[in-house]
C-alpha cells in the first residue's frame, strides 16, 4: 500500500457516498464530476487492495471492508472538523456560531434571534440561515451548522433533539371558505383541496400521514417549493394549505387569511433545538449560554403564538 495516494478528497468522496448511498448523489452533493468521484473511490480501493462498495442498479452497497474504513473514516473526519475550528478560534477574539430557522419563525423572531445574539453570545460571530425544517436538520447532519430551531425532526445518528414547543396546527384559508368556527375537525379539513411544499414539507407530510391512518386521500391539487407562493395560492381563494403561525401572522392580522385549529384529535406539530455530538462537544464550554440564548428565543416563539403554543416542560 503506498499512503501517499490515501488523500482527504478520496476519502471524502467515499465517505459521503456510504452516506448517501449512491454515487450519483454523493457527486452532486461534492459538486465533482460523478467519474471524477467514481474515479477517486476506484483508486482508493486500489490503494488499500480491498473492494470498498459494491455497485449495482440501485446504487451501492458497502462491503465489510468499507464499513471498518467508513467507521473510522468519520470519527477521523469529526476530529478533524473540530480541531479546525478550535485552532482558527486560537486567532481570533470570537467564536463561529451558526444557527437556522425554517421561514415561519424567521418571520416570527427572525430579528430578535440576530439582535439578542449580538448581546447575549458578545463572543460568538453569529449567522442565521432560513430553510425549510428537513433541510436544516440535514444541514445540521452535515455539520453546515451548528444549530438549528426545526419542526417535525426525528432522531437519527449524529443528531441530538431538545422538544422545546408544542404548537397547535392550523388549517388556513380564505375568509370565504370560513364557517364562523375557531376550530374543524381532522375529517371534515381532509374534505379540502390542498395546497402544500414538496413531499418532505413537515405539513404535507403530516397531513398525508393522518389522511393514511383514516383511510383517506390528501387532495393536494397544487405543489409549491415557496412559503410565500404557497401563501398566495391560499390568500387568492384556490385551496387551503396547513401552516404554522409566524408564515400567516400578518395576513391573519388585517384578515386576509383565516385559520382554525384542528381538532378531534387535536393535531399538534413540535419545534425542537436540533444539534449535532459534534456541536455540542465543539461549543461545550459556552452550553449554559448557548442554551439560555435558545430558550429566550422558544419563550418568545410562545409569546408570541398568543396561545396556540406552550413550552414543552
Amino acid at each position: 500500500m503506498n499512503s501517499h495516494n490515501l488523500t482527504l478528497r478520496k476519502l471524502q468522496c467515499f465517505v459521503k457516498t456510504v452516506e448517501l448511498g449512491s454515487i450519483t448523489q454523493a457527486a452532486e452533493s461534492l459538486c465533482i464530476a460523478q467519474p471524477a468521484l467514481s474515479l477517486n473511490i476506484k483508486q482508493l480501493e486500489d490503494c488499500l487492495g480491498v473492494a470498498l462498495l459494491t455497485r449495482h442498479a440501485r446504487g451501492v452497497d458497502v462491503t465489510p471492508a468499507g464499513e471498518l474504513l467508513y467507521s473510522r473514516i468519520s470519527s477521523l473526519f469529526e476530529l478533524l472538523d473540530i480541531t479546525i475550528k478550535d485552532v482558527s478560534s486560537l486567532g481570533h477574539s470570537e467564536r463561529f456560531f451558526s444557527l437556522g430557522m425554517p421561514s415561519s419563525l424567521v418571520l416570527l423572531v427572525g430579528t430578535e434571534a440576530v439582535v439578542s445574539a449580538k448581546k447575549n453570545l458578545p463572543r460568538f460571530s453569529f449567522s442565521l440561515r432560513e430553510d425549510p425544517s428537513f433541510v436544516l436538520v440535514d444541514a445540521v447532519e452535515n455539520r453546515e451548522l451548528d444549530v438549528a430551531l426545526a419542526y417535525g425532526a426525528s432522531e437519527r445518528p449524529g443528531v441530538c433533539l431538545t422538544p422545546m414547543v408544542q404548537e397547535d396546527v392550523l388549517f388556513v384559508t380564505h375568509p370565504s371558505m370560513q364557517c364562523g368556527q375557531d376550530a374543524i375537525s381532522l375529517d371534515e379539513a381532509l374534505g379540502f383541496n390542498f395546497v402544500f411544499g414538496g413531499r418532505r414539507d413537515v405539513g404535507r407530510c403530516l397531513m398525508e400521514r393522518l389522511a393514511h391512518e383514516r383511510g383517506r386521500a390528501l387532495n393536494i391539487v397544487y405543489e409549491m417549493r415557496s412559503i410565500a407562493g404557497i401563501r398566495e395560492i391560499v390568500l387568492r381563494g384556490m385551496a387551503a394549505s396547513v401552516m404554522p403561525y409566524g408564515a400567516v401572522a400578518g395576513e391573519l392580522g388585517d384578515g386576509r387569511l383565516t385559520a382554525r385549529r384542528i381538532v378531534d384529535p387535536c393535531v399538534t406539530q413540535t419545534m425542537s433545538i436540533v444539534r449535532s455530538t459534534r456541536s455540542m462537544e465543539v461549543f461545550a464550554g459556552f452550553e449554559p449560554a448557548v442554551m439560555d440564548y435558545l430558550s429566550a428565543l422558544a419563550a418568545l416563539i410562545v409569546e408570541r403564538q398568543k396561545g396556540l403554543a406552550r413550552l414543552i416542560s
